[in-house]
């Protein structure tokens, strides 16, 4: 072993683990030889790696210290609020920002240059300051550090992906000033085989792997494999109408337990919140409690209202009028009755964000088991993935929750909606209830599984539009604004949009973006399907 100068790296670690703790996005500084610590003795002490480390962490799903709430809170609102769980209805806008944002389908090239740095550019930067000291190193420590690096980039760039479509994948971290785009399929598939090889480098860790900076696993490599094979499966599931053999390859890696296995239990879900590690504030508190803008989306309440579903009042706070909502995409403004009268998500400066949790990885079981993808029994997964989604939001009730089969989600009738009393929405048409039915066919049984794992997927916005657009359900509220399609080149009766667009500055500095409409299949707007959404994808009655 070599011999490290601890002395040195003990005289100069309190007062940069002082600034990481303030959660310093100033790792250039840290990491330049200043002190007389050498670069491999940084290695070994973990400093090289641990500010870049902590900030990916940070920038999966937008988030940050007490101190700049409103940054990471606005970054939220554009990746996660005022765009997909307002289009999803987890959440209703207390605000039609004059039709001029993501929140009325209108992508501006201000708006959609800052949800490309939010999704995709400043998580290249953090990951890259450990990439370009990994990845021709040959050390054990270093191909682990590379592994959850990895895992983690992952999880921050299929949200990319799955919002924008090609993105800069196999080229990325090469040095070159205009890299070239990948397909989506190609990024899916690179992405799978670096989960693989993660998987396979962590599940033979018998150490931690940068603890002092690791917030979501504390360094446990075995939680890290469970993580990389779960977000394999994830990705294999949504594949299967695109490639069903590479799904399959995959699913069998990602269950496979001598692989390390998935994750299976509220203890091994991964998410991110407050720590005394490194301190975080939910980045939903200011559009929720400062600006008043974010409420209850009238979606996900005409179905758990209709369900009876005792995860409403875990997940919201009753306003002045009780569990009123607001309807997707809401063409109303800003209102003071609305701040203080519908209901709002609950949410404290220490509720985490999820980046995946158990009862996700029983309802991939159950579409991957429907599909033939692997062995096992629908029924027993999606009553599973249900039972953990109530365990995980601690309420009771799943056994008679599951045998509701007379239960429909409520339709939104003119006046429903104590805050835009024109609306209206049938949702209940064709539509399924709670209780199993084996003698139905796949496709109400995919429509199951979708529909519960919405319910169990809040608050994770992107997920749950990512599989509303891949499969056609749950069957959700129209927008309320009516002229939304508009913007995007849409046909009238689109319920969301499909994709955000790349703002004029990316092809300006990029030539290479000319290829994105080829590698898109269609025009770069907001209509243009992603290369995952299931041919023949159903389109809900009116």
């Amino acid at each position: 072993m070599k011999n490290i100068n601890y002395m040195k790296i003990r005289k100069y670690l309190i007062p940069v683990l002082s600034v990481l703790a303030l959660a310093s996005c100033n790792y250039e500084k840290i990491n330049t030889n200043i002190y007389g610590i050498t670069e491999e003795e940084m290695k070994q002490g973990g400093l090289l790696y641990g500010a870049p480390f902590m900030d990916m962490q940070k920038l999966v799903i937008p988030i940050g210290s007490p101190t700049e709430s409103t940054g990471p809170g606005n970054d939220l609102a554009n990746t996660d609020v005022m765009s997909a769980g307002n289009y999803i209805g987890y959440w209703g806008m207390n605000n039609n920002w004059n039709f001029n944002t993501e929140a009325t389908w209108n992508f501006t090239d201000a708006r959609m240059n800052y949800a490309y740095q939010n999704f995709y550019s400043k998580l290249f930067r953090a990951w890259n300051d450990i990439y370009k000291y990994t990845k021709d190193s040959k050390e054990p420590t270093d191909k682990e550090v590379q592994a959850v690096a990895n895992v983690v980039k992952v999880m921050g760039w299929l949200r990319a992906t799955d919002v924008f479509g090609p993105i800069v994948y196999t080229n990325a971290g090469n040095g070159d000033i205009a890299p070239k785009l990948d397909s989506q399929e190609t990024v899916y598939k690179a992405m799978l085989a670096e989960l693989k090889e993660a998987s396979q480098v962590l599940a033979g860790t018998t150490t931690k792997v940068l603890s002092s900076y690791d917030v979501i696993y504390d360094g446990n490599a075995q939680n890290w494999t469970r993580l990389a094979n779960s977000l394999m499966l994830r990705l294999a599931v949504r594949v299967h109408f695109k490639d069903q053999e590479l799904a399959k390859e995959y699913v069998s890696f990602a269950l496979n337990q001598s692989n390390g296995g998935v994750i299976e239990t509220v203890a091994q879900e991964a998410k991110i919140q407050n720590t005394a590690k490194l301190p975080l504030m939910n980045s939903l508190i200011p559009i929720v409690e400062d600006y008043g803008e974010c409420r209850l989306g009238a979606t996900i309440w005409a179905y758990m209202q209709g369900y009876s579903d005792p995860r409403l009042t875990a997940n919201f706070v009753a306003g002045s009028y009780g569990f009123e909502s607001l309807p997707p995409t809401n063409d109303k403004a800003l209102s003071a009755f609305a701040k203080a009268g519908a209901a709002k998500p609950k949410v404290d400066a220490s509720s985490p964000l999820f980046w995946l949790r158990a009862s996700e990885v029983s309802f991939l079981k159950a579409e991957a088991a429907l599909y033939k993808l692997t062995a096992g029994d629908p029924k027993t997964l999606y009553e599973e993935g249900v039972a953990k989604s109530f365990e995980e939001n601690g309420v009771s009730g799943v056994d008679n929750y599951l045998r509701s089969d007379d239960v429909k989600p409520k339709d939104i009738e003119r006046n429903t909606l104590m805050y835009n009393k024109t609306y209206s929405c049938k949702l209940s048409t064709n539509n399924v209830s709670p209780k199993w039915d084996d003698s139905d066919s796949d496709e109400v049984k995919l429509q199951k599984i979708i529909t519960q794992k919405y319910l169990a997927l809040y608050p994770n916005a992107v997920e749950a539009w990512t599989e509303y657009r891949r499969t056609g359900y749950p069957y959700l509220l129209k927008p309320a604004y009516d002229k939304a399609h508009v913007s995007i080149g849409a046909e009238e009766d689109a319920v969301t949009p499909e994709r955000f667009r790349f703002a004029p500055t990316e092809y300006g500095t990029n030539p290479n973006m000319s290829e994105v409409p080829t590698l898109l299949g269609g025009t770069d707007q907001g209509a243009t399907k992603l290369w995952w959404v299931r041919d023949g994808r159903p389109k809900q009655p009116k």
